[in-house]
């Protein structure tokens, strides 16, 4: 004899419901512990400092070669622009690994050292 429709296991059965909560029990103990070994991960290389970081840029030739012209220097030290390129850890790693970005960096303070320059005749 088939069920009647929407009821698929015997109501005055409860071990249906044991097993149902006993798996979602069990797959909540598995997240946080999922979730724990994530957090704690001794494999996880650590994070560079921030301040080690920057030296590290302004350690690099194309920052040396820019902060040689006074007006590049002037915009590397005051803009705030150019520290947005360098605000995080996250940033300051892009601007050390990815050229794109160095590049970026590079046409910009060019750009606003020229316009600078023109301000100071």
């Amino acid at each position: 004899m088939a069920a009647p429709p929407g009821e698929w296991y015997h109501e005055s059965d409860p071990t249906f419901e044991v097993t149902a909560m006993f798996l979602i029990g069990i797959l909540i103990v598995v997240a946080i512990l999922g979730e724990i070994i994530h957090r704690l991960n001794p494999w996880k290389k650590p994070e560079p400092a921030y301040d080690d970081l920057v030296a590290q840029i302004k350690q690099t030739d194309w920052y040396q070669e820019l902060s040689r012209d006074q007006a590049c220097r002037y915009v590397l030290d005051n803009d705030p622009h150019v520290q947005a390129y360098y605000a995080s850890t996250y940033e300051a790693k892009r601007l050390l690994t990815q050229e794109g970005f160095q590049l970026g960096l590079i046409d910009y303070v060019k750009q606003e050292a020229t316009k600078h320059a023109e301000k100071s005749r």
